[in-house]
């Protein structure tokens, strides 16, 4: 049987509420990547892990508005607004995201793409230094 990929996508949006890299890193293949507009690909559930550490300690409250979710094969797009708080201040993203899963519906490659200048503006805004920011 065919794994529902937008109900794992669901899931696993739902799933980073917990604030836990171990649950968020599970939903990911061995071998899984993740890219996103300001960062190097991470490779690997270690990798992985280490990026959610970064992103669950500085942000809270995270929730995830679709606009759009279809799966197509083994890919699923989403659009979305990411919503969550630095430092007590709101931070609000339009995100388009593509996700690729293997047979067993784990996470072969997730790429998100937004306007990092956009969230840089909002960061900033806050007072967070952005100095040692990679906007690569």
């Amino acid at each position: 049987m065919t794994p529902d990929l937008k109900a794992i996508v669901r899931s696993f949006f739902a799933d980073w509420s917990t604030l836990d890299p171990s649950v968020v890193v599970a939903y990911f293949a061995q071998d899984g990547q993740w890219t996103e507009a300001n960062r190097e690909t991470a490779r690997g559930h270690d990798e992985i892990r280490s990026v959610l550490e970064i992103q669950l300690g500085f942000g809270s409250e995270f929730s995830f508005e679709f606009r759009t979710i279809e799966a197509c094969g083994n890919v699923v797009f989403t659009e979305r607004i990411d919503r969550f708080l630095i430092n007590g201040a709101a931070m609000v993203v339009h995100v388009a995201g593509i996700m690729e899963f293997d047979d067993a519906g784990k996470i072969k490659a997730w790429r998100d793409y937004y306007d990092w200048s956009a969230l840089e503006r909002q960061l900033l805004a806050t007072g967070i230094d952005m100095s040692g920011a990679d906007p690569t």
